[in-house]
């Protein structure tokens, strides 16, 4: 019996959940792709059937998270309590499988040029993306002034991403007032024309 495009996406969808389990419990590489059938609850040729190797499921997971950050990307570039909302307020079970996913998605693009290539995808098409609503939002027009900014943020906002281990700890006040700065300074709001 032929499955329906439905039935097939959620297959992936199981795959790509189980895969997930495992790379942040045990790393991408101790990930075996039988203990993620046997979390999805399919067989190991079942999973081949959908993903060739890890690697492929590592695609289909950026994939799935560039179109999610793609859809969060302007309320990321909203500069009002940017700290609070980006950190304070995520360090949800959530938000740690997040960070340690991205990180060991990060990590094995360092060893893998194909996984680089990936990586480096969606890198540009979330950088494109908040070059135009930067653009649009803040009226900067200089296209490599706004792409060092946005890079500028992206670097910042990974570096407080791979550090925040202690989701108990809020910021500073001293913190929240640099942060607000830094946002300004990089976001300047529009000046009205006479």
């Amino acid at each position: 019996m032929k499955r329906s495009p439905t039935q097939e996406q959620q297959r992936r969808q199981q795959i790509i959940d189980a895969f997930i389990v495992h790379v942040v419990e045990k790393g991408f590489h101790k990930a075996s792709m039988a203990e993620m059938a046997k979390t999805a609850g399919l067989s190991v040729g079942q999973v081949y059937r959908y993903f060739a190797n890890k690697e492929d499921i590592i695609r289909a997971v950026v994939e799935q998270k560039t179109e999610e950050y793609l859809g969060i990307m302007e309320d990321f570039l909203e500069k009002k309590d940017w700290l609070a909302r980006i950190f304070e307020q995520k360090h949800s079970q959530e938000f740690q499988i997040e960070r340690v996913l991205n990180m060991e998605i990060k990590a094995e693009a360092n060893r893998s040029e194909t996984l680089a290539a990936i990586q480096a995808d969606a890198d540009r098409r979330l950088t494109d993306h908040a070059i135009q609503l930067v653009r649009q939002r803040y009226g900067l027009q200089d296209e490599a002034d706004i792409r060092a900014r946005v890079q500028f943020l992206v670097a910042l906002t990974d570096g407080l991403f791979h550090r925040s281990s202690d989701p108990e700890t809020p910021f500073s006040r001293a913190s929240h007032r640099l942060f607000e700065y830094m946002l300004n300074e990089l976001f300047p709001d529009k000046i009205a024309s006479d």
